[in-house]
């Protein structure tokens, strides 16, 4: 299978001491994405994102399954080259490859594009963790004095494919501690419905905020869906590219 050289993407040399030009660490990253098996979101020109997952690399080819869209697959196979966005431990993973062709993988039907040339592995938090612009909240259901559950509005601080850190008002009556299961939690992103999530907390502290003592809590996500990797997936490398375009602005 030929393999096309990306050309360079937008905003692509910001990030390129980030990129992985050795075929050996190429395909370690791509075989993280197997092993782990990420969400990939799959783009062509003028097209919409198709949700797809990795299945196996091989020598010069990667397997990923078919998409469920099959109108949009048949666009996926119509171009000549496609893109590539996904995240594995927290770490953002791009590239782009050359066209994509139908195939099998163990007996099922699957698509075969070629290995990249390069990808973009961001390794550094502040890459991964994104603040939404705006005010972007949640609704969490939180301990409160006597052991009661209380359920609040917290405004999200920062939010990546892994978890988010939200932020709650200065109700004294709140508690927090490090290792907390919240179950239920509805995210409200912009321009989507809202979805139901289980966080589980790292850390939280109170912090002074405009006079204000509040709750500032580390999540990580517990027990995604696919379809909820998906989205969140979108909207992180949404905020992601809108910081891209700031940094050339400034």
């Amino acid at each position: 299978m030929s393999e096309l050289p990306p050309a360079p993407t937008e905003g692509e040399s910001l990030y390129e001491k980030y990129m992985l030009h050795h075929p050996a660490d190429i395909r370690g990253c791509l075989k993280q994405l197997v092993d782990k098996h990420c969400v990939l979101l799959v783009h062509a020109a003028g097209t919409e994102n198709a949700v797809s997952v990795a299945l196996a690399v091989g020598p010069s080819s990667m397997w990923i399954d078919v998409p469920r869209d099959a109108a949009l697959t048949e666009q996926l196979l119509a171009a000549d080259r496609l893109r590539f966005e996904s995240s594995v431990d927290r770490i953002t993973v791009r590239f782009a490859t050359g066209a994509a062709r139908t195939g099998t993988y163990e007996g099922l039907p699957a698509l075969e594009v070629p290995i990249p040339v390069k990808v973009m592995h961001l390794q550094r938090r502040e890459y991964v963790r994104r603040e939404p612009p705006g005010t972007v909240s949640c609704i969490l259901p939180v301990n409160a004095e006597g052991g009661d559950r209380r359920v609040v509005r917290a405004s999200i601080a920062d939010i990546g494919g892994g978890g988010l850190a939200v932020l709650t008002s200065d109700d004294a009556s709140i508690e927090i501690n490090t290792g907390d299961l919240f179950p239920g939690v509805i995210l409200e992103l912009p321009d989507q419905e809202s979805m139901t999530v289980t966080l589980r907390v790292q850390h939280a502290q109170r912090i002074d905020q405009r006079g204000r003592r509040v709750w500032r809590a580390g999540c990580s996500f517990v027990d995604l869906t696919v379809q909820d990797q998906a989205r969140l997936l979108r909207y992180v490398m949404q905020l992601d590219r809108m910081h891209m375009a700031k940094m050339r602005d400034d």
